[in-house]
């Protein structure tokens, strides 16, 4: 058995001694997670009310705090508890809440909100305290009830209101700290940002505007766009969140540059902006088909899954198309974008059935292929 003591505050915001009592306190999140537990919505827990945890969100959590060491999160986590005992301070208004463990038995606390906060912070520090609301044992319907409460509720701040708060603060100072939480001032930068200045993405320091060098503008800002608004139109709920899209394509295209390193520069067609926004969606339309199908789940929110499953994708396809001699100078059209895609369709159905790869590829500059044959000697060419 053990017992876990804090000092807290009860509130009762009904006075019809109906509805459930609040209390506030915080507690270190590692010892939060010793007394309380996620009950998620499965096939084995019909009434579960939490989703299944989003690893590049709890990620997201524990580099927000690493980044600087003004950030903070003072959202408090939603914990329903039952069989707590609160008991008044002789002198003032706190209470003390005591919150016992037994062996061998369901932990008394259940999250209702929180639960990527609190495993982010857990991973950044153990001993990082965190602001807590108790429900005071509820049942399972006022529990299921508040999560979709707190969950459908919420509404993000208008772009208008933060460009407006940046009129009366330090511009240089808040940019910073929203940066370090992956949020901008300018509604156009969004992922585009995110790419060209986090230190994880494959594309750091490569956007295509003024603060970078000229001879390191290789990407175009409107392609990063694109990638995100078709990653997102794939239909995984989970690329809603703009933070776990980041990681999505973090995780994406950091495979790609591993697995592709030869083509990953500004002489192939790999990351000109047709080359970007095709493979991102072919890759998309890959993860998304395999996801359908029970006996290859992908978790979208976990960046290793993503890689794992980029990497299957990219070994049905070969990094010398990008280098190839393509016929028109210039696919970055619907039609053209189209032939791409299909491209890839073909080149992917040659891989898998032993074909050379360029075989019915008709984007292919045919002189270009042909002195490739020639160069490689009779034995391609009898391919």
């Amino acid at each position: 058995m053990a017992s876990f003591t804090y000092p807290a505050f009860q509130i009762d915001q009904r006075s019809n001694g109906q509805a459930p009592t609040f209390c506030l306190f915080s507690a270190p999140v590692g010892e939060i997670s010793k007394w309380a537990d996620v009950d998620r919505l499965g096939p084995d827990a019909p009434r579960g009310v939490q989703r299944e945890p989003v690893p590049s969100r709890i990620s997201s959590i524990r580099r927000f705090f690493d980044r600087d060491v003004l950030n903070t999160i003072p959202t408090a986590i939603v914990i329903a508890v039952r069989g707590g005992v609160l008991t008044p301070r002789p002198g003032c208004a706190a209470h003390d809440l005591v919150i016992e463990v037994a062996d061998g038995v369901q932990r008394p606390g259940l999250i209702i909100d929180g639960q990527h906060r609190l495993r982010g912070m857990e991973r950044f520090s153990v001993d990082m305290p965190a602001p807590v609301v108790a429900i005071l044992d509820p049942d399972d319907l006022e529990m299921a009830f508040q999560f979709l409460v707190i969950n459908n509720k919420a509404a993000r701040v208008p772009r208008d209101h933060i460009r407006a708060l940046a009129l009366n603060y330090d511009a240089e100072f808040l940019t910073r700290r929203l940066e370090s939480a992956r949020l901008s001032l300018n509604e156009n930068l969004s992922s585009v940002g995110v790419m060209d200045e986090d230190e994880e993405s494959p594309f750091q320091g490569m956007i295509a505007w003024p603060n970078n060098p000229k001879a390191e503008r290789i990407i175009t800002p409107s392609a990063i766009e694109t990638m995100a608004g078709n990653a997102r139109a794939v239909g995984f709920r989970e690329l809603e969140d703009a933070d776990t899209l980041n990681a999505f394509l973090f995780a994406m295209w950091n495979k790609v540059k591993v697995e592709w390193e030869n083509v990953f520069n500004k002489d192939t067609h790999l990351l000109e902006k047709v080359g970007l926004i095709c493979l991102t969606q072919y890759i998309c339309e890959n993860l998304r088909s395999w996801a359908l199908n029970p006996r290859t789940p992908i978790n979208v929110g976990d960046p290793e899954d993503v890689s794992v499953n980029t990497g299957h994708v990219l070994s049905t396809l070969t990094p010398e198309f990008f280098s190839a001699k393509w016929s028109s100078t210039s696919y970055d059209t619907r039609a053209g974008r189209d032939q791409v895609m299909k491209a890839l369709e073909t080149i992917s159905y040659n891989m898998n059935n032993k074909e050379p790869w360029y075989q019915g590829v008709q984007m292919i500059d045919r002189s270009w292929l042909e002195d490739q044959l020639h160069a490689a000697g009779p034995a391609i060419l009898g391919d």
